[in-house]
């Protein structure tokens, strides 16, 4: 179950991709809460610890990452993935793609929010295959270029 709290941080992360420190770059920071978790294995007392652990993550990535830049972040922790959608612009933020391969198993993942050039927000849906069936988690993030690296 903890790897669903680690899949959710790292969703949250990737709208922007991690880099070193470097002039010119943003620091972006990410909170949200997890709001769901359906499925076998999500009894109350699980879905009550996840649902409390908060999602926090900041990187230092350039003000306006490109497309190929964050699918290189989501691939990094989901594998190969394919996508039947994937928009990041001003305005707009919807990426659903299906990932095999990664460090949580395969998994679907679909994102919908808002973003103006320094802030985004929504929500995602991750659906993860483990053995007993599919684990489902929603949870809802928003980010910020909090400062300078």
């Amino acid at each position: 179950m903890m790897r669903t709290v680690k899949f959710a941080g790292i969703l949250a992360a990737a709208l922007v991709p991690a880099g070193a420190e470097a002039a010119g770059k943003s620091l972006w920071s990410t909170t949200g809460t997890i709001v769901s978790v359906t499925g076998p294995g999500a009894d109350a007392e699980t879905q009550k610890i996840l649902k409390a652990m908060p999602i926090s993550h900041s990187v230092c990535a350039a003000k306006a990452p490109g497309n190929s830049e964050i699918k290189s972040v989501i691939g990094a922790a989901f594998g190969t993935c394919k996508y039947s959608n994937f928009a990041v612009r001003v305005g707009r933020v919807a990426a659903t793609a299906q990932c095999t391969g990664g460090l949580y198993g395969d998994a679907s993942i679909a994102f919908n929010g808002t973003y103006n050039g320094t802030i985004y927000s929504g929500s995602n849906t991750s659906v993860f295959k483990t053995k007993t069936g599919d684990l489902t988690v929603r949870s809802n993030i928003s980010g910020k270029i909090s400062g300078t690296c």
